[in-house]
């Protein structure tokens, strides 16, 4: 009895590679492409207990970086025109749609996340559907968490995104800032 033959033939073979070669030029697309650009817009306070004044002016600029994502934003106080800027890279890790946050340099030039029981705050970020969650945990001095997360929502034409920033400790919600971001012409 004759063996069959099981090598794929010339057009099989293309086939194959094609459909291969198709699958993984899709999966290539990394998590933040969508939201690659610069922002800018205004945020306030929700329900602004606290006496403050609820306007900022914010500006997100999201770019490739190595592996990563580079996030660099700040923020405006309307009423004194204090500013804070902020910047961070993100690597992926080996679960997906998930990074870390390379913060501090090592003794070998390559980044790593901070030492959040020395005050510095540990942060990853996530994605999902058109959702980009950068979280962070803070220990205070007396041992106590404080969370917080930055969400931004693309909407669907991809030219503004909405964000909300929700702080929380261990007494519950402490401040929340929701606003909305234009994409900025580079």
């Amino acid at each position: 009895m004759k063996s069959p033959d099981l090598t794929l033939s010339s057009p099989l073979r293309w086939l194959a590679g094609a459909v291969i070669l198709t699958f993984s030029l899709n999966t290539l697309a990394a998590d933040f492409d969508p939201f690659v650009g610069h922002y800018a817009g205004s945020t306030t306070i929700v329900g602004n207990t606290e006496g403050t004044a609820n306007g900022r002016e914010i500006t997100v600029d999201i770019s490739k970086h190595k592996k990563g994502f580079r996030i660099n934003w700040s923020t405006t106080k309307a009423k004194s025109g204090k500013s804070k800027e902020y910047t961070i890279d993100f690597v992926p890790t080996k679960r997906d749609h998930i990074y870390a946050a390379a913060q501090k340099v090592n003794v070998f030039g390559g980044k790593k996340p901070l030492d959040p029981l020395q005050g510095d705050p540990y942060m990853w970020a996530r994605f999902t559907g058109k959702s980009m969650k950068i979280l962070g945990l803070l220990i205070n001095e007396q041992g106590e968490f404080e969370l917080f997360s930055y969400t931004r929502t693309l909407h669907d034409d991809g030219q503004a995104m909405s964000l909300r920033y929700l702080r929380l400790d261990e007494t519950g919600e402490q401040r929340v800032v929701e606003g909305e971001l234009r994409r900025q012409a580079d």
